[in-house]
């Protein structure tokens, strides 16, 4: 199914959008780490994580092997769509942690802050300590050290635990590339297979969008890490919806 030229442009408005909505997270002010904001936004980037991108995949998935419109079974469909989905998912989630960041090399946001309290020596010399799990434990003991504990911001036991085991590089941000990915690929794979209630079409992106600015408040990426990560994510969506909807779209043999 070919989209008309209006429904067209009107995604091309809205994935561009997007990206702009992710640029505006360098005019958000800071929020205290211990807040009920910071809560809900811990809560949205774990929407976004390991945690929360497979129930997405199930319910996106679910969502269109069950009202879309097409000639296959729709069983065959939906082990279609989550079996490629995965696939992309799972390997641009590797390429980038272990591929692209280490290229890159950027320090996290607020390791830079806590070199800036005295908490680490800089954040540079924190990345020289090893991998992320060895990165994780020099973090929390120097968290449990008294002399360091008490120059940390106020942060929420769980945000305390989230800055603890994420310890990777920066750059791009891995949840906006997924969360991105998968909501560029549901909104043009729904509209294509015509999808029902056709609102649900537009829920993915806002979702997407929030989950990027999650990252940002919570001080683990820079508006270009989630921008990078946002952008990435766009492409690989809209390379796999077509290559998925094509496939669906054929006249089975």
């Amino acid at each position: 199914m070919t989209l008309p030229a209006a429904v067209t442009a009107r995604l091309a408005v809205v994935l561009v959008g997007s990206l702009l909505v992710l640029g505006l997270t360098a005019l958000s002010p800071a929020i205290e780490l211990d807040s009920w904001l910071a809560l809900v936004a811990w809560a949205v980037s774990a929407s976004g994580g390991w945690l929360g991108v497979p129930v997405v995949l199930a319910l996106g998935v679910g969502w269109i092997a069950n009202t879309g419109t097409f000639s296959r079974s729709r069983s065959t469909v939906a082990v279609v769509l989550l079996f490629g989905l995965s696939v992309v998912l799972v390997s641009s989630a590797r390429c980038n942690e272990h591929l692209l960041k280490p290229a890159i090399g950027l320090p996290r946001p607020n390791f830079h802050e806590l070199a800036r309290l005295g908490v680490l020596p800089s954040a540079s010399e924190f990345y020289q300590v090893g991998d992320k799990q060895q990165r994780t434990e020099e973090l929390r003991n120097r968290f449990t050290t008294e002399s360091s504990a008490r120059l940390l911001p106020r942060l929420h036991p769980l945000i305390r635990e989230h800055w603890l085991v994420h310890t990777g590089y920066a750059f791009p941000s891995g949840h906006a590339l997924a969360s991105f990915t998968l909501a560029t690929a549901f909104t043009l794979i729904g509209l294509r297979l015509g999808g029902r209630p056709t609102w649900v079409t537009w829920t993915f992106l806002p979702w997407a969008i929030l989950v990027g600015w999650s990252r940002h408040l919570l001080r683990v990426h820079s508006t270009a890490d989630i921008s990078a990560g946002g952008l990435i994510g766009i492409v690989l969506g809209l390379l796999i919806a077509h290559a998925l909807t094509g496939w669906i779209n054929r006249q089975p043999a």
